[in-house]
Order: structure tokens, then sequence, then C-alpha cells
């Protein structure tokens, strides 16, 4: 058991009786990030697994929690809040899902409705309704499903990197986003393109059919509380792309989602959204195009008067994560998202001890 979830484990023995003591620890708002919301089995799962970020029934006692111990908001009533020099909710907890999968309508949407809870999808617009892959299923897809043992480029390793197993593959998966995440955009594409002809792995036509959401589902939601923010055009690193690309990528976004849904887009996603993959020019351009907010992937809470409104932090939610770790990371993010594990055991044990 790792030092993290040790901590959570031990702060989740006291954890209300804790909470209601202290007032409300670590006020600020909570922005839990969300990807996909799935029930498919990991061994065969034939895309990325790392955008899995709840199984459907986890991410309904997830939703329980948060409507039971926060104020549910959106950046919507962030922005009502500064209009009327209020400030914003000491227990304020928005809930994002990025990139605009179909499952976000199928599966998270009949949770938030019937519990009433509002969310923001932010899109990559190229795709909705599109029978396409997102470059990273893409990447995992062909990796997965190729007959070669191994692949050597020099860019990734010195040494051929191994297919033998599917532990092997997820390794090389990971190594290959990592790599093209860091990369100017022309250089991926390329880069790609010879890993698509290199595997042989051509996707069946079925399986990227229903992959995204449809403009349609993004109206129904849009009519029945959920808001819709950006994640650009085409989903590329921000940071690695042409200032001509960078605007267009963040301005046509938001149109296209204006357009369809008849709402003012005020919040954006940085895609792959870690410092290194967004910088001041970026934040820049995402000013200039009339978002009010834009949050990063970089974990931790987002404070009024102290957090770069253009680089609020979020609360990754995985698959992975236990209820306990889920429930220590919202309500102590504080402690949760300090660098130094080895204090995280010592700490918890004190919280618990006291409580």
């Amino acid at each position: 058991m790792s030092k993290k979830e040790l901590a959570a484990r031990m702060l989740d023995n006291g954890i209300a009786r804790f909470w209601s003591a202290a007032g409300g620890r670590y006020k600020g708002v909570r922005i839990l990030a969300y990807h996909r919301v799935l029930d498919d089995e990991p061994g065969s799962f034939p895309f990325d697994d790392e955008v899995i970020s709840a199984r459907t029934e986890a991410f309904r006692e997830q939703m329980k929690f948060a409507r039971r111990n926060f104020d549910i908001v959106s950046f919507r009533d962030l922005r009502q809040c500064e209009t009327e020099g209020r400030a914003w909710p000491e227990r304020g907890l928005i809930v994002t899902f990025d990139d605009g999968y179909s499952d976000n309508y199928s599966n998270a949407f009949p949770v938030l409705e019937e519990m009433g809870i509002p969310a923001t999808i932010f899109l990559t617009t190229s795709h909705i309704g599109q029978k396409k892959l997102f470059w990273w299923d893409q990447i995992a897809y062909s990796v997965k499903q190729a007959s070669r043992r191994s692949i050597h480029y020099p860019e990734l390793s010195s040494e051929p990197v191994s297919l033998a197993s599917a532990a092997d593959r997820r390794r090389a998966i990971g190594m290959i986003l990592d790599y093209v995440k860091e990369i100017p955009e022309e250089t991926r594409l390329r880069f790609q393109d010879r890993l698509y002809r290199d595997l042989d792995a051509r996707v069946p036509d079925a399986f990227a059919d229903r992959m995204h959401l449809s403009w349609d589902e993004v109206r129904a939601m849009s009519a029945r509380g959920i808001d819709f923010g950006s994640h650009t055009m085409t989903h590329p690193i921000l940071s690695n792309v042409t200032g001509e690309q960078l605007e267009e990528e963040v301005s046509a976004s938001k149109k296209a989602i204006e357009q369809n849904t008849g709402k003012e887009v005020l919040a954006f996603a940085y895609p792959a959204g870690r410092v290194s993959r967004f910088n001041k020019i970026v934040q820049e351009a995402v000013a200039r195009a009339g978002y009010a907010y834009a949050v990063s992937y970089e974990e931790g809470l987002a404070l009024q008067n102290h957090s770069d409104r253009y680089r609020l932090s979020r609360i990754h939610v995985e698959r992975g994560h236990s209820p306990s770790l889920f429930r220590a990371n919202v309500m102590f993010p504080g402690l949760m998202f300090k660098q130094e594990l080895a204090v995280y055991a010592s700490v918890a044990l004190a919280f618990s001890s006291w409580v």
C-alpha cells in the first residue's frame, strides 16, 4: 500500500468528525477533473486506459459524497459571486469532464441529472459528432493491437521497446504519450503517422463510431443543467503549436460551442494541462478569446484571491483511486497534494489520533 493510500485510509477513519470540528479544513473551491465514466474491463479495453476516471457506480458514490459535504456550483456561479462582490463559496465544488466522450452523456449525465448536480464538460470540438479517434486513443489502440513484439525508435529509447506482454504494451504506450506531449506539433504528427504505418493497426470504423458526443447530445444536456467549456478544436499541446494555430484552437472552439448551445462559454481547459504544456503566451491567448476562467491539470485548490484565474488547479479522479483516497483528496487537498509523500502517513496518524 502506498504512503498516500495509507494516509487516505487513516484520515478516512475520522474524516467526518475532523471536517466538522475543524469547521471545514482547506477552504477553497474544489474542481474535480474527470474524463470517462465506463464499466469496461481493463484487460479488454482497446484504447487509453488512463482516461477512464471511474466506473458508473463509483461515480454515483462520489457524487453522493460531494453533494453531502460541499456546495456544488458552476463557473457561472463563480462569476456571479464576483459580479456581486461576494466571495466564492468556502466549500464550493465544481464537477468537470475533459474531451467530450459519449459516455459523459450515457453514463455520467443520468447520475448528475438524478442528483441535481451541475457540471462542465470541456469539448474538443472537431471530434463532436465525428467518427475519428483522439490521437492518444489511436496510439493506445495501435500498440495494443500490433502484431510486432517490439518497436525501436531512438526518440523513445536507445534500446528496442518490448511489446511482448500486456504490461509491456502499457509501458510502451506511456513512453510514446510522454514523448509526443513534449515535441512540436508538426513533429508529433509526423511521428504518429510513422508509428501507425509501422504497427499497421487499422482501426475498424465501428470502433470510432459513437466514441464522442454529438451536438444533439450537447444541446440536450445544455438545456438540462450542464455547461460546456472549450478543450480546443483538436487537442494539441498548446505550448507546442504556432501562434496562428493557438489563436484558432482557443477561439474557433469557443464559437462552435456557443453557436450550438446559444450560451456563453466561460471556461477553458488546457489539453494535457501540466504547467510545462501551457505558458503565459497560451494564457494570454485564452484571455483574449474572452474566457473568464481556465483550468490546468495541476492538482490543488482554486482560491479566489490567490489563484490565477487562467491557471486554476483541479483534483484528478482516477479509476484506481479507492473511496478513501477520493474522499481524502477532496477533503484535504492541502495535505494530500504535498510533494513530500513521506509526511503523509505521520500527519494522517496525528489527525486520526486527534479525532
